[in-house]
């Protein structure tokens, strides 16, 4: 007779703590970010569908309106008799017993406005969340996290090894000045960097006399995101290193493999994972950096203006709706991006 025991795991109480987990989950990201489907949704619904109604017969016709635009109309329900003598109408915003022949328009069903809000919700959705001016932002936006993230990813590898292998004087005072994007706050680096490179600041002048300008451009919006990612590839790669020692470069070598070889061959593949974490941990913080990027951007729209900020606008002239819209394209895109580089070099990884 098998007997199986239960296995049990090496976390005491797995199950409560992962249910708090899915529950605190659900909470603080989830419900939150339901939101965003759900305000983007109302976008079809501002204005509901009514039949218009003539001599008491309906015409055929329909109409959309906000309900502020129906206070001075005669509304009947959806079930309203036209045929009867006198009808239950709201009319000029209280319930009144009319005639057929005075009801100007005639509530739709649940069903139909449902049907009619969604259909209408989605063009503008589209029109909303990709206007020519959403679609320059998400150009500024993607663009520069993609760039700042591969060159990140570059030098933060050549810096996590300068930590990891090299003995470097100062090391200790070096390494804590990696974290120091994560100890400033978001304004205070962007108004530092805009500082630095306005065409009146240090490096600024320096290279508008040879025709380059810095501030207010994309490369400016580079430069900030590359001040604020580099730390997430530095730590990302700093324990993998760690971990990986010296014994695989060194048995590459002694059979004969030269470092460039040793570093293509046997290093970055073994390093992959913590390449893919700190590239997408810096390129998602690009996306959706705020506080650094406002100040060197100079937010021209079509030009510097990024998503963030884009969104922030919305918010302040009260199109709750629009903000929305382009929030959940944002996310959307965002989320598939990350999805599809990760899917990416996985495959890379595990061929």
């Amino acid at each position: 007779m098998d007997i199986k025991w239960k296995k049990y795991s090496v976390l005491p109480g797995f199950g409560p703590s992962f249910a708090a987990t899915v529950v605190w989950l659900g909470i603080l990201v989830l419900l939150p970010l339901s939101t965003l489907v759900v305000n983007t949704l109302a976008i079809g619904f501002e204005e509901m569908p009514y039949r218009v109604i003539s001599d008491g017969a309906p015409t055929g016709e329909t109409v959309y309106l906000r309900a502020g635009d129906t206070d001075d109309k005669t509304i009947a329900p959806a079930d309203a008799d036209l045929s009867a003598e006198t009808v239950a109408a709201v009319a000029y915003g209280e319930a009144a017993e009319v005639s057929p022949a005075e009801v100007e328009l005639q509530e739709v069903t649940r069903g139909e406005r449902i049907r009619a809000g969604l259909v209408r919700g989605f063009p503008k959705f589209v029109e909303k969340a990709f206007s020519p001016r959403v679609l320059a932002s998400f150009r500024v936006t993607f663009g520069t996290a993609l760039l700042a993230a591969l060159v990140n990813l570059f030098l933060g590898g050549i810096i996590a090894y300068a930590l990891v292998r090299i003995k470097i004087p100062g090391k200790r005072i070096l390494d804590a000045l990696i974290d120091l994007p994560f100890a400033m706050p978001t304004a205070i680096c962007g108004i530092a960097m805009v500082t630095m490179y306005a065409p009146n600041g240090p490096i600024g002048s320096l290279a508008a006399k040879l025709g380059i300008k810095i501030a207010f451009t994309p490369l400016g919006i580079t430069l900030a995101l590359l001040f604020i990612g580099l730390p997430f590839v530095v730590r990302a790669l700093q324990p993998a290193l760690i971990d990986l020692g010296t014994e695989l470069e060194d048995a590459a070598m002694s059979l004969g493999a030269s470092r460039i070889t040793a570093w293509r061959r046997v290093i970055v593949p073994t390093l992959a994972p913590a390449l893919l974490t700190g590239f997408s941990l810096a390129f998602a913080r690009g996306l959706g950096e705020y506080g650094t990027v406002i100040f060197i951007a100079g937010n021209a729209p079509m030009k510097t203006e990024i998503t963030s900020l884009l969104i922030v606008t919305q918010l302040e002239q009260f199109d709750y709706a629009g903000a929305t819209a382009i929030a959940l394209a944002m996310l959307t895109i965002s989320l598939l991006l990350i999805f599809g580089i990760n899917r990416f070099f996985s495959g890379r990884h595990h061929s």
